[in-house]
């Protein structure tokens, strides 16, 4: 009849009012089951919290339960479905959802209660990123974009500006280190961080999508093209021009964006949750700004092209109240939630003309001038995501810090796909 675990507040009454209200009313009362990727104490599910009790306000025969998992929210799901716990719907970042659940066939489809004017009020790409064609089985809600996100006055005071080539950003690492810091920092064990720099140089060199044909060439020799060798180079070239602190090879995540806030390091490539990360330990006023992955030379890809992480929700098809369920996803892109939901989660809104945060501001420039868009790590992880965290992560992030070269990856990567499509047969 509530939200799971908590005392009784004055949400909690707002809902027995309702409830009272329906019954007196005549109304046949829902509640709606909800599994969520939040920790509960987070302002993301406390913005949930909010957007829950204004469609309550507005709709008293509905009401919600919520257990909060986190992050392993769609892997402790999996095991409750499977025991026969019936959830009406939940929400996991969109690549996670898109390679497990919906993959699996457990979504529902919504796309007939999806009409023209709900799909155009939606950023362009949004939705269709995670569609199977003309089926659509989740609405993304929280819209994430990959930039690099930097300290703005200590640009300033290394004299640079937004480089628009790789090269730039090379010499953008060597003017800030004239004033004696270090242009970018990694989370040495966060591999899936660091493949961002690979990924989005293979998107820059072939194409916006780029990674999903690579990985598609069932012979792996698409991995032996020579542009995916210059790639990995370059990402080894900026530990060789001193981008990149030495150190950042032992940092354990979040070490890495500490040196950020601290003011040693200027930025990260990164999604743009950066900023809330770091809220509390960079302060209110820090100089957030963002720039996209430069251009390659000669490179079809362009630096308007976006990688992206959106979030998303999912009804179950198993779901014991499918209409009001998928009509409550659908109201939370509406512009009453996504301004509840900018204004305390600080997120990004995948609903056009709904303003971000002011620290996530270039981020909403990016979102709505992409050329392309493709998921996060280029949309590997999202298709493929078993080879994708067992091969190309790991063998990357160990050329990338310097235990195995260039050429061992490119063939490591080879074998493996034509192992892997071999296998698939």
């Amino acid at each position: 009849m509530a939200i799971s675990n908590q005392v009784w507040s004055p949400f909690k009454k707002s809902v027995l009012a309702s409830l009272l209200c329906a019954a007196a009313a005549g109304v046949s009362a829902k509640e709606l089951v909800f599994w969520s990727m939040w920790n509960e104490p987070e302002p993301q599910a406390k913005a949930l919290r909010s957007v829950m009790a204004e469609y309550t306000k507005a709709h008293p025969d509905v009401t919600f339960k919520v257990v909060w998992n986190g992050r392993q929210n769609q892997t402790k799901l999996r095991a409750a479905l499977a025991a026969g716990t019936k959830v009406d719907f939940m929400d996991q970042d969109g690549d996670q959802l898109f390679g497990g659940l919906q993959a699996a066939g457990a979504g529902l489809d919504i796309s007939k209660d999806l009409d023209a004017k709900f799909k155009d009020a939606m950023l362009p790409g949004a939705l269709g990123l995670y569609a199977n064609g003309d089926k659509v089985y989740s609405i993304p809600y929280v819209y994430n974009t990959v930039n690099f996100w930097y300290n703005r006055d200590l640009m300033k005071k290394a004299g640079g500006a937004a480089p628009k080539t790789f090269d730039e950003l090379l010499g953008l690492c060597a003017a800030v280190q004239k004033v004696g810091k270090s242009a970018l920092v990694i989370e040495g064990n966060v591999s899936d961080y660091n493949m961002l720099y690979f990924s989005h140089l293979l998107e820059r060199t072939y194409g916006s999508g780029s990674m999903a044909k690579l990985m598609e060439d069932k012979s792996g020799a698409g991995w032996q093209q020579a542009g995916v060798l210059e790639a990995a180079n370059m990402t080894r070239s900026l530990w060789d021009k001193g981008c990149i602190a030495k150190d950042a090879r032992g940092f354990q995540y979040p070490a890495g964006q500490q040196t950020i806030a601290l003011g040693d390091t200027m930025g990260e490539l990164v999604g743009s949750w950066l900023p809330t990360e770091l809220s509390e330990s960079a302060g209110p006023n820090f100089p957030w700004s963002a720039f996209n992955f430069p251009a390659v030379k000669g490179g079809k890809g362009k630096q308007t092209d976006l990688q992206v992480a959106l979030l998303s929700m999912m009804v179950l098809k198993t779901a014991a109240n499918p209409k009001e369920a998928t009509d409550f996803i659908k109201y939370v892109v509406s512009d009453s939630a996504q301004k509840t939901l900018v204004k305390e989660g600080q997120i990004g809104a995948t609903r056009k003309g709904v303003a971000w945060p002011a620290a996530l501001a270039d981020a909403q420039k990016a979102a709505s001038e992409a050329t392309g868009l493709s998921n996060f790590g280029g949309g590997l992880k999202m298709s493929y995501p078993e080879f994708t965290a067992t091969v190309l992560a790991p063998e990357f992030n160990k050329m990338f810090l310097g235990d195995i070269t260039g050429q061992q990856l490119i063939a490591t990567l080879a074998s493996k796909t034509k192992e892997y499509w071999v296998n698939k047969k």
